[in-house]
């Protein structure tokens, strides 16, 4: 059986990173090379919708407080541009607030920043499983 966590012919899942920090997209980037195809990494909201429109990538890591209106703004943008793009919430911040936001918004789940690379790659494949287990439709 094909596992919903790769794209079809074996290719590595595409991921976009959206973070205003460059020292945070860079890690991300490093960390998730070996299991993931880094399609973009936007610094604001506006690119992160822009690259996700452009490149429909499987999964989007969304900082939470970037400029241009912050990660539900990316997300609710992202999920209008990429319907078929699982939204992983990223931020240093766990106040119930930010997170039960993010996830009205559409992101899937909440990782904090500094997490462990082999975590962090098990975490993104669980939620591209899980968005895979999701029904089709507004809803």
């Amino acid at each position: 059986m094909s596992d919903p966590s790769s794209p079809p012919g074996g290719a590595p899942p595409r991921v976009l990173i959206a973070d205003d920090d460059p020292d945070v997209r860079a890690v991300l980037s490093s960390q998730l090379a070996a299991d993931f195809d880094v399609v973009g990494t936007a610094t604001d909201t506006d690119e992160a919708i822009a690259l996700a429109a452009e490149h429909h990538a499987d999964i989007a890591i969304v900082d939470v407080q970037m400029p241009g209106g912050g990660g539900v703004r990316a997300t609710e943008g992202i999920r209008d541009a990429a319907p078929e793009t699982t939204i992983v919430a990223l931020s240093a911040d766990e106040s119930e607030r930010i997170v039960l936001d993010m996830l009205k918004a559409g992101a899937v789940t909440y990782i904090r920043k500094g997490v462990a690379a082999d975590e962090l790659t098990a975490l993104l494949r669980e939620s591209l499983r899980a968005q895979a287990q999701l029904p089709d439709g507004d809803g």
